[in-house]
């Protein structure tokens, strides 16, 4: 009996090269278009102010947790300045990810309130960034 059309094994080679299509064609398409977060000269990826940010506070954590000897029962807000923290070495030079001869600045608020923790990092980019609520005329904040 002579029937027409597509059998199982037709079939299958279709799929099979519409797959191999499709993986040749992304892979080209990942070549050509490079990330957005990437930087095409460089193929590293792009630091944000929110990458910054992250650093410092994390500088300010450790820091606390080799320096820090207070009393769990009181509350205590402490500022970590980013000069401190890079003259202790905690922390490395931020430079302003849209201007690279621009050092960033900034402090990381440290608020224990009992057994809670806190950081809150506030960053400073020349004109380019500034986090919400930066105050840059205080050194240290008082407990209230």
């Amino acid at each position: 009996m002579n029937q027409k059309g597509f059998g199982l094994k037709e079939f299958v080679i279709i799929i099979a090269i519409i797959f191999v299509c499709a993986i040749i064609i992304m892979s080209l398409y990942r070549s050509i278009i490079p990330n957005a977060t990437t930087s095409s000269v460089t193929g590293t990826k792009k630091l944000t102010y929110k990458d910054l940010e992250d650093r410092l506070e994390l500088a300010a954590e450790r820091y606390q947790n080799d320096n820090y000897s207070g009393n769990a029962s009181d509350t205590e807000v402490w500022e970590l300045s980013y000069s401190m923290l890079r003259k202790e070495k905690y922390l490395d030079k931020l430079i302003d990810p849209n201007d690279e001869d621009t050092e960033c600045t900034g402090y990381v608020e440290f608020i224990q309130d009992e057994a809670k923790v806190m950081y809150k990092p506030f960053l400073k980019c020349g004109s380019n960034y500034e986090t919400k609520g930066y105050d840059g005329t205080n050194n240290i904040k008082e407990s209230e």
